[in-house]
């Protein structure tokens, strides 16, 4: 019974610390989510060459796709709309969606972009991610573009 009470003294001891802080008076902050509204900015579809997409990569077994997309304009982008195509390896579509993305790529630079995979069984990966070690899994090619993008704000 002594040694029940004597750990239950211990336990308590510990988790009571865990809440002291070196400065008194601290108090967390919230931070709210900022979400991009595209009626309030200069919303465009981008001409050819604007923005660019490239090396796209989907392992086998992935929870997450990502790319590369190049601002080519002289304003900072804060979202961009991508259509992804997904092709079997003789061609077949197999599916296609689009990707809305805040984003912040200043003028001319290439920022990697990562979203949640459209494959949730994961056993799909994209062929010039390099072939998995096993054997399973089904390879696939994409098509990808911006159809919409927007300017942020300055």
């Amino acid at each position: 019974m002594r040694l029940v009470f004597t750990i239950l003294l211990i336990a308590a001891t510990l988790s009571a610390s865990a809440d002291k802080t070196t400065r008194k008076g601290l108090k967390a902050i919230t931070v709210k989510e900022q979400t991009v509204k595209t009626d309030s900015i200069d919303t465009f579809v981008p001409s050819p060459g604007m923005i660019r997409l490239s090396g796209y990569d989907k392992p086998l077994r992935s929870y997450k796709e990502s790319i590369y997309a190049t601002n080519a304009t002289r304003r900072v982008l804060s979202y961009i709309n991508i259509e992804i195509t997904y092709f079997d390896e003789s061609g077949r579509q197999m599916h296609k969606r689009n990707v809305k993305l805040n984003v912040h790529i200043p003028a001319g630079e290439t920022r990697q972009i990562t979203f949640s995979s459209w494959d949730k069984q994961r056993n799909l990966y994209y062929i010039k991610s390099g072939k998995p070690r096993t054997s399973d899994g089904t390879p696939y090619s994409i098509s990808a573009q911006v159809i919409e993008a927007a300017y942020g704000k300055e």
